[in-house]
């Protein structure tokens, strides 16, 4: 399947799409819960989309799935990522019985790294630098071997479908049609999902991306109109972290659907993570952090009713660690 349709936003046409694909990638993924919290001291009810409860602890698996099912297996796959879309594309390949090597930037979380390298049948392979040249290294890689799958962390469109599916789950569970909606955004294939889902049935709802001061890749590009050099430096937020493939799909579809990006610094991402464990008993990584502390810092401003998706809760002990003693 090309991107060619994600590009030209048909929407009635990517949602029937998006239906499809839940079918195909149901016996992979968890359906995850929306937790509704109680109204804040701002005055906004907050619900949470905990794919914290994911398989692999995060969405991607979606993605992954979505893939790797869209025709016939292939001989071998290969895949970048900072961590969990490299368990999530390790999980559905050893399911299907295909060989999988992972291209990991050498600055990951020890934490996902090493939970990368104990799923059983993965080979991991490290590059130096922005976690951008892992994508790049993992595209070079399929080229050269015939028969051999990329899945792309969110530059392909049957990814983005996959990403979809968390957002039929959203028009579903919700309880009314949320007035601001908060998704973390690192190449954008989650939050073009999830807009593509949603758009047409939630047309006043503000969908806002969630992007790290010390790496805002995707917003930058919204602005310039392409993808263009950001800051690549280091976040809580690692999940985001990292430049944008030229030409990625996720850029059009973020520039048509999504109303604003919000940048938040490392202070009010550790800030979110904290309250998240120590108000709700929510470990979430800072990606997820990101979401919430955007809705936090917006306040009633944006709405009595935000959705937060919490897109994944593989986060380490040392960093929590050290979240909690800045308090």
């Amino acid at each position: 399947m090309s991107g060619d349709w994600a590009l030209e936003l048909d929407l009635e046409r990517s949602q029937a799409a998006a239906r499809e694909t839940r079918a195909r990638i149901a016996g992979f993924i968890r359906q995850t819960p929306l937790l509704e919290l109680d109204e804040g001291e701002d005055g906004v009810i907050r619900a949470l989309k905990l794919e914290t409860l994911q398989r692999g602890g995060a969405f991607k698996i979606r993605g992954a799935a979505s893939a790797l099912t869209a025709g016939e297996p292939p001989r071998a796959v290969v895949a970048a990522s900072t961590g969990n879309h490299g368990l999530a594309v390790a999980i559905v390949a050893r399911a299907l019985g295909v060989p999988c090597r992972v291209f990991v930037p050498a600055s990951a979380a020890p934490a996902k790294l090493a939970r990368l390298r104990a799923a059983a049948g993965v080979e991991v392979v490290e590059v130096e630098g922005d976690p951008l040249l892992a994508e790049l290294a993992a595209r070079e890689a399929s080229e050269r071997e015939p028969g051999t799958l990329l899945v792309p962390p969110y530059n392909d469109a049957r990814v983005v479908l996959g990403q979809a599916t968390l957002g039929l789950e959203l028009l579903e569970q919700a309880s009314q049609p949320p007035e601001a909606l908060y998704v973390a955004v690192g190449g954008g294939g989650l939050i073009s999902g999830i807009a593509l889902a949603v758009r047409t049935r939630w047309p006043q709802c503000r969908i806002v991306g969630c992007v790290p001061a010390a790496s805002p890749a995707m917003a930058a590009a919204v602005a310039a109109g392409a993808v263009v050099a950001a800051a690549v430096e280091p976040t809580l937020s690692d999940a985001t972290a990292g430049g944008i493939e030229q030409g990625a799909i996720t850029v059009a579809i973020c520039a048509a659907l999504v109303d604003e990006f919000a940048t938040l610094a490392e202070a009010e991402i550790a800030a979110a993570m904290r309250l998240a464990l120590l108000e709700h008993s929510l470990a979430i990584e800072g990606a997820s952090a990101l979401a919430l502390a955007a809705s936090l810092r917006d306040g009633a401003r944006s709405g009595r009713r935000h959705l937060v998706v919490l897109g994944g809760g593989n986060v380490g002990a040392d960093t929590l660690k050290g979240i909690l003693r800045e308090i």
